[in-house]
């Protein structure tokens, strides 16, 4: 035989890494997948107030829990409150509300590790909670995709959760910003800490409202504080009430910067910054991800070269993806400032005055 020469040996295979940010994937835990309620369609992010069904259905309980408040009559008719109503998925709105301080009672609550949440989705797949990092499955829940992603038992609702899920919930800065294929998509920005906007200036703008007024009158959010900077404030409307305007070179920004940096802030401050301030973004971006802040960002940004760990590029269509999970949605889209403005004309002025910062 031809000599052929020395035989090299054979490489040993390696497997390859897995990825270093998990993504929602198809149910794992059952053949098929759920068939969606009549409530569970995607409803275009376009045709809502708040730029989402469920953001519909946080802005109508901070409408009702501000007349409670104030002594207003229920039963009076409210134009803005109607067309809330047309689209909110309150059956939703509620079932994550109960799935989040279900979560935290039977994790935290049992002195466990506390799940670090990144996102949630409702919808074809049911109720789905992406994690940073894999756990077992809590008490109730079921694992999916080697521990990233826990999942409620198909046909759960609100009411069977209530009896466990007694004390706060375990992501107060849990926010919805569109609609997959699969379901209505919220991020939960205080895992996170900085989440980048970019693309066309009104669509941007218009998630970035979406999420200001969402957050404003989730359930969820408790004491949080929200700061806008570079963001018109439209008058009347619920959830941006507790919302602090200021400018990018105010004293009270600095304090605010200063205090989370050193991790003196005694709740979680959010921060949204309309575009034109890619310096403050830049600054307060690296205290939103150090660990330990009190700090969340969420800020757009017109650097198309920008490359931050989450963001959310969204075009002319309103069609976005969010990065690094690759979930393509409708990006929320609060109604234009014209229409909100004619809705809450109509509705009590004594129930929605600014704060000052």
């Amino acid at each position: 035989m031809p000599d052929l020469g020395p035989i090299e040996p054979e490489a040993p295979y390696v497997e390859s890494e897995a990825p270093r940010m998990p993504t929602f994937m198809p149910s794992l835990t059952g053949a098929e997948s759920a068939a969606p309620a009549p409530e569970a369609d995607v409803v275009s992010s376009n045709r809502s107030l708040a730029g989402t069904a469920i953001g519909d259905a946080m802005m109508l309980w901070q409408l009702a829990r501000l007349r409670r408040r104030r002594g207003g009559r229920p039963d009076a008719a409210d134009p803005l409150e109607e067309s809330l109503r047309q689209g909110a998925r309150v059956d939703t709105l509620n079932l994550i509300e109960a799935a989040m301080r279900h979560l935290r009672a039977v994790t935290v609550g049992q002195l466990r590790e506390k799940p670090s949440v990144l996102a949630v989705r409702v919808g074809t797949y049911g109720f789905e909670v992406l994690l940073s990092r894999p756990v077992p499955a809590p008490e109730g829940w079921q694992a999916a995709s080697g521990g990233y992603v826990l999942e409620l038992p198909q046909g759960v609702t609100a009411e069977d959760l209530e009896a466990a899920a007694q004390g706060p919930t375990l992501c107060p800065a849990l926010v919805p910003v569109g609609d997959t294929l699969e379901g209505p998509l919220l991020l939960n920005v205080e895992e996170i800490g900085c989440l980048i906007v970019s693309g066309p200036g009104s669509p941007s703008v218009n998630l970035l409202n979406a999420v200001v007024g969402t957050l404003g009158s989730s359930p969820l959010a408790g004491d949080i504080r929200i700061i806008t900077v570079g963001l018109d404030t439209p008058a009347g409307l619920p959830g941006w009430e507790r919302v602090h305007s200021t400018s990018f070179d105010s004293p009270q920004l600095e304090e605010l910067l200063y205090a989370a940096h050193t991790g003196t802030g005694a709740s979680l401050d959010v921060l949204v910054v309309g575009p034109g301030n890619d310096l403050l973004i830049q600054r307060a971006g690296q205290v939103a991800t150090t660990p330990g802040s009190r700090l969340a960002l969420v800020g757009a940004t017109s650097s198309v070269a920008a490359r931050w760990p989450w963001r959310i590029h969204v075009d002319e269509t309103t069609t976005a993806v969010v990065h690094p999970i690759a979930c393509t949605m409708a990006a929320a889209q609060a109604m234009a400032p014209a229409m909100s403005q004619l809705l809450s004309e109509a509705t009590d002025p004594s129930l929605l005055a600014p704060p000052r910062f």
